[in-house]
């Protein structure tokens, strides 16, 4: 089986310039985890995961994404993302954040910038998105095994029941 990244746009309502994030109702560390997502982000070893102040516009992201894909390096392109938003409290919606993670990665970052500049991805990224809101993805991280579909970090067991059922429907076709 191969994990293919798909682009989602988990908030289609935040502006190029990104948004702040509003404090809480009551009066908790707006950055501060909720469960089960706290949880989860400890398991997984991401101590230093929090909510950035900034809710970052992803599209210019999500293209990059597609561009480090064409010259395999979106696993690493898409981490160091990941890092540099939840860890480093970077707004990774700015052009100078893309370029340093890009650069960091070893991709050409002129002929990364002229596609995004162009909107060279956008088309793709927006199909991405519109599929993954046909199939009812409503957040992320989705993932879709075979024909089960679920939402949000799930423990290991869940990935292990949709693959196996998925090899059994590929088994039994077959």
């Amino acid at each position: 089986m191969k994990i293919e990244l798909q682009a989602f746009l988990l908030r289609s309502d935040i502006p190029p310039e990104g948004k702040a994030r509003p404090d809480t109702d009551d009066g908790t560390d707006n950055q501060e985890l909720k469960e089960p997502l706290r949880t989860a982000a400890l398991e997984a070893g991401l101590t230093k995961m929090r909510r950035p102040p900034v809710i970052s516009y992803t599209l210019p992201s999500l293209e990059a994404t597609e561009y480090a894909k064409e010259h395999g390096k979106d696993d690493e392109f898409h981490k160091a993302c990941y890092k540099a938003y939840w860890e480093e409290f970077q707004d990774i919606g700015k052009v100078e954040v893309l370029e340093s993670i890009a650069t960091d990665c070893g991709l050409d970052w002129s002929q990364l910038e002229d596609r995004l500049g162009s909107g060279h991805y956008r088309e793709t990224v927006l199909r991405q998105y519109k599929a993954g809101v046909d199939v009812g993805v409503r957040g992320i991280p989705a993932f879709i095994i075979g024909n089960n579909g679920f939402m949000g970090a799930q423990p290991y067991e869940a990935f292990q029941r949709a693959a196996q059922e998925a090899m059994s429907l590929v088994t039994s076709s077959g």
